[in-house]
């Protein structure tokens, strides 16, 4: 008999350590307060109540009240639910972190609104301006659209608000296109291969761009520079102006052949 109550004595003094080490798991939480915090906690979130689990407890308070920790599955956000377990009254629930806001997606609206600003900038039509990618959102809800001009290469970064569907700024890279680095002359604005090779880049101009009211061609920066015994290069710069827009500047080259001075290609590209 002696030996049975030290047995049972040592058993009591067992339950009572873990109670003391471990008393979230020797207090089980009453089910009335469980869904009372699980209730709250979802009204707190404006989530369904399928959406909040218990992770944890803290002890009970002399009076009854209790700590349960919450957490939304599907979101990761934590609460804090104090509540009094003998009649389930939740007493406060307290968010401990804050569900973090979905990405906004960047519509085709928006997309398309940043290609026409972008054209713009680079005084191209819309249709020379691709779409390559979207960015990462920033922490403070704006991201970059990334764009290319597929005639010259330049790019673009169009920073856009997704959540006001706005763009805040368009930064385009330098011209990709410099001037043949071939050794030259000055050539006469006179010069048959010289009219021919601006009078092609000229049309080009016109046919790119609408309204356009002038092409002027700087004399100052009029060169030729040999390429083959049958070909010669002309290079410059000039400007052409728009209706209702100040003149942009551009430079050109053409290869030229000069047994006929027929224009074999001529290109252009803006420089501002």
């Amino acid at each position: 008999m002696i030996q049975m109550k030290a047995i049972l004595s040592a058993g009591v003094m067992t339950v009572a350590a873990i109670a003391t080490g471990y008393p979230a798991i020797a207090q089980p939480i009453p089910p009335k307060a469980a869904d009372a915090c699980t209730q709250r906690t979802a009204e707190e979130m404006v989530v369904a109540t399928r959406d909040i689990e218990i992770t944890g407890a803290g002890s009970v308070a002399t009076n009854g009240t209790r700590t349960l920790f919450m957490r939304n599955r599907v979101t990761g956000q934590t609460a804090e639910c104090r509540v009094n377990t003998i009649d389930g009254f939740v007493l406060s629930v307290t968010l401990t972190s804050q569900q973090p806001k979905p990405p906004q997606t960047v519509s085709p609206a928006l997309i398309n609104t940043c290609i026409q600003r972008t054209a713009e900038e680079m005084v191209v039509a819309t249709r020379d301006i691709e779409f390559v990618q979207v960015d990462q959102p920033n922490p403070d809800g704006t991201t970059t659209v990334f764009l290319r001009n597929r005639v010259n290469g330049m790019t673009a970064n169009c920073l856009v608000n997704p959540a006001t569907n706005t763009v805040i700024r368009v930064t385009t890279t330098p011209a990709t296109k410099p001037l043949p680095p071939a050794q030259g002359k000055p050539a006469s604005p006179n010069d048959p291969i010289v009219r021919n090779c601006q009078a092609a880049v000229g049309r080009q101009i016109r046919a790119s761009f609408a309204n356009v009211q002038s092409v002027t061609f700087l004399s100052n920066t009029t060169q030729r520079f040999f390429i083959s015994n049958t070909q010669e290069g002309i290079r410059g710069e000039g400007q052409f102006a728009q209706r209702s827009r100040m003149a942009h500047r551009f430079n050109y080259n053409c290869v030229v052949n000069i047994r006929n001075g027929s224009v074999q290609s001529a290109n252009f590209n803006v420089i501002r």
